[in-house]
């Protein structure tokens, strides 16, 4: 068998497991901050889901040491995913050992691992546990991954007092719960220093044109299939027409039930920029270089804020509820009027950048989390 790929020098290992982009991105500098502890070294699991995009991400943080899973189904039903998911990490863990599981956000896969540690009796900890959106099925299937995962682990990494009350008001012991921050302000803090500018890229350079404002719209959620996308995009046709000095970079999501409303509505409208998913540097210089993001993705209502871009929110409840609160970030919805009304609101202005604190963290969220599993790991020697 294959000797697996780790990162550190630590005796103790700790298994950080990985499904999607968003969950590398905001894994990274913990497995880099695991890493740097004396007693312990990271052996990082990727479940394949978006397997590409998801390893460069890493690459971003000089990652390149990942163990694969490779799941044999090919079925898109969430129950036959979840089943493969749960049986690969269970065969996986029975084979290397961990002392401590990893295991971040709302994926199919951050419940799976969890799942499968509690049966194996290993600790598991939930980086970002306690989000919530007070619907059960929206966004689907997220919300019920993220609760049922906080059920099962040995320690919940709140990334806000908000998430911490969460937690608190449905029963969870004060005991569990560590309030670190999140550590996507860890990431972007690390990255946006040596990001050059957007129009400065490779993969921007022959896209952006000079001396125009900037939006950035990114729409892929499943509860935004159908025909909420389609007002989405006849949205952004509307905003674009409207204000001739702005261009739009709208990077397509390869899911043909996404990438097709979006081009049935948007190919060819002038200043629309229809691009392929972007490296995550790209799209870091891009939140920061923008004039405005609509986005109904999580992780970017935590990073726009870094950089004061004003946030227009395309669903119709949020679990980040801090982006709302600091005046960062409006919740619009999918109503196609509401969209165009509130981003020409914000496009009226001549500087719309906004001058607050970040709510989710002070950029050492990761550390935080590294000290609380190897002092777990050491009282247990």
């Amino acid at each position: 068998m294959k000797e697996p790929e780790i990162i550190g020098a630590g005796p103790d290992k700790v298994l950080c497991i990985i499904g999607t982009r968003p969950e590398a991105i905001k894994m990274a500098p913990v497995i880099s901050a695991i890493a740097n502890c004396p007693g312990l070294h990271a052996h990082v699991l990727m479940t394949g889901q978006h397997r590409e995009i998801a390893s460069n991400a890493l690459e971003s943080f000089d990652i390149h040491q990942i163990n694969w899973l490779d799941i044999s189904s090919t079925s898109h039903k969430l129950a036959d995913q979840a089943g493969e998911l749960l049986k690969g990490i269970n065969a996986y863990m029975a084979v290397h050992h961990p002392k401590y599981t990893l295991v971040h956000g709302d994926t199919t896969t951050g419940f799976a691992g969890a799942l499968a540690s509690f049966y194996s009796a290993v600790p598991v900890g939930h980086v970002e546990a306690g989000l919530r959106s007070g619907e059960l099925s929206d966004p689907f299937p997220e919300e019920a991954n993220r609760r049922l995962a906080d059920q099962l682990c040995h320690k919940l990494f709140a990334p806000t007092s908000i998430a911490r009350d969460n937690l608190l008001r449905e029963g969870l012991s004060d005991e569990k719960i560590l309030t670190t921050g999140n550590t996507v302000v860890d990431a972007v803090r690390h990255l946006s220093r040596k990001i050059k500018p957007a129009r400065e890229l490779d993969e921007l350079r022959n896209v952006l044109g000079p001396q125009k404002r900037l939006a950035l719209v990114t729409t892929h959620r499943r509860e935004n299939w159908g025909d909420p996308m389609r007002h989405i995009c006849q949205a952004i046709k509307h905003i674009t027409k409207a204000h001739e000095d702005l261009q739009v970079v709208l990077p397509v999501h390869p899911n043909p039930v996404v990438k097709d409303m979006v081009e049935s509505v948007l190919k060819n409208v002038p200043r629309v920029h229809l691009v392929t998913p972007l490296s995550y540097e790209a799209l870091i210089a891009l939140e920061r270089d923008a004039d405005l993001i609509l986005t109904d993705s999580g992780g970017i209502q935590e990073e726009a804020p870094e950089f004061g871009t004003p946030l227009l929110i395309l669903r119709k409840t949020t679990e980040r509820p801090e982006a709302l609160e600091s005046g960062l970030a409006k919740l619009v919805g999918t109503c196609e009027q509401t969209i165009t009304d509130e981003a020409a609101h914000i496009l009226k202005g001549k500087h719309t950048k906004i001058d607050r604190k970040n709510p989710f963290g002070d950029g050492h969220a990761s550390q935080r989390i590294a000290t609380a599993v190897e002092t777990h790991i050491n009282s247990t020697h």
